[in-house]
């Protein structure tokens, strides 16, 4: 013996539900674009200027989509070969090739070659802390976002 039962209220909630997952692509590629250009931009203000190249090769890449469509992520990456060493530090080596064949020189095959060690030349760290400071901006607008998205389900 089968009933119908109608529950009111639930076919206009899905509706809206549909409604809302409709519109959220669009809006939130918007968004994570917008928040990529903002960190871009601080990334570009906070990168030491010597010839101009690594502060002009900051680059924000589109929204992509991953794990299966379900995770949006929009890329701030340079194209300048040199970028990981300022942005995270590295040694200073004069004199040669600190490898060979994929293998690191021992100390006495490093100086019998005359290559030696000056030190470390500490990392500037500009596109992580453009990513600090922007994280509280982020959440603030994905929330404002999600305000948005579901204002339309209040009924």
């Amino acid at each position: 013996m089968a009933r119908n039962i109608d529950v009111f209220g639930f076919d206009e909630l899905e509706k809206a539900m549909k409604q809302c997952e409709k519109n959220y692509p669009s809006q939130a590629d918007a968004f994570l674009m917008a928040e990529g250009r903002a960190v871009n931009k601080r990334t570009k203000s906070l990168t030491p200027v010597r010839t101009k190249k690594l502060r002009s090769s900051w680059r924000t890449k589109k929204v992509k989509l991953y794990k299966g469509g379900k995770v949006r992520v929009v890329r701030v990456q340079s194209t300048a070969p040199h970028a990981h060493l300022i942005e995270l530090g590295h040694k200073i080596v004069s004199g040669g090739r600190t490898r060979e064949r994929g293998r690191k020189l021992n100390r006495v095959q490093r100086s019998a070659r005359g290559i030696k060690s000056g030190g470390y030349v500490q990392g500037d760290f500009m596109l992580e802390k453009s990513m600090s400071e922007a994280q509280a901006k982020f959440n603030s607008g994905a929330e404002k976002l999600l305000d948005k998205i579901t204002k339309d389900i209040q009924m």
